[in-house]
C-alpha cells in the first residue's frame, strides 16, 4: 500500500493522530527503542560523513605525471576506481540514513514503506536506515 508523500497530509495521518496511526500501522517501537535508534542513526550519519570527508582527497583525478611507470599509473587508476565505488556506496547509505531521520521526524520510522507493517526492532538495530521489513525487502531483491 502506497502512502502519499510526506509533504501531503490526509486526515488521520500520524501528524493528526499519532496514537491512532501507530496502532493502525502496527508500529511496535517503544520510546526507549526510538531513542536508541535515533542515537544509532546520528552516530552512523557522523561516521559516514567522516568517511566521505577523509577519502575526498583520494577521489580527485589521478595525476599521470606523478607516476613514472605505466604499471604504476594503471595501479593508481585502479585504486582510485575502487575508492570512488566505495565512496558512492557510502554516499548512498548516508542518504538513506538522512531519509530515515526524516521518517522519524514524520512519525513514519519503523513502518515498512511497502506493506505498512512494523519493521522488527532487531532489523532496525542492524540497519537503522531500513525502510522496508525483511519480508518486503526480500521480495524486492528477488524481483
Amino acid at each position: 500500500m502506497l502512502r502519499p508523500p510526506v509533504t501531503e497530509r490526509n486526515p488521520g495521518t500520524r501528524k493528526d493522530n499519532p496514537v491512532a496511526t501507530n496502532m493502525q500501522h502496527g508500529n511496535s517501537l517503544s520510546t526507549a527503542q526510538n531513542e536508541e535508534l535515533r542515537a544509532d542513526l546520528d552516530a552512523l550519519e557522523t561516521a559516514l560523513q567522516q568517511l566521505l570527508d577523509n577519502t575526498e582527497a583520494g577521489s580527485k583525478p589521478v595525476n599521470l605525471k606523478d607516476n613514472v611507470g605505466r604499471l604504476s599509473r594503471m595501479d593508481e587508476m585502479h585504486n582510485q576506481s575502487i575508492l570512488l565505488a566505495n565512496r558512492n556506496v557510502t554516499s548512498n547509505r548516508l542518504q538513506q540514513v538522512r531519509l530515515a531521520k526524516l521518517r522519524m521526524q514524520e512519525d513514519l520510522y519503523g513502518i515498512c514503506e511497502s506493506c505498512d507493517e512494523s519493521i522488527a526492532f532487531p532489523r532496525l538495530k542492524a540497519y537503522p536506515e531500513a525502510a522496508m521489513c525483511i519480508k518486503c525487502k526480500s521480495l524486492a531483491e528477488t524481483d
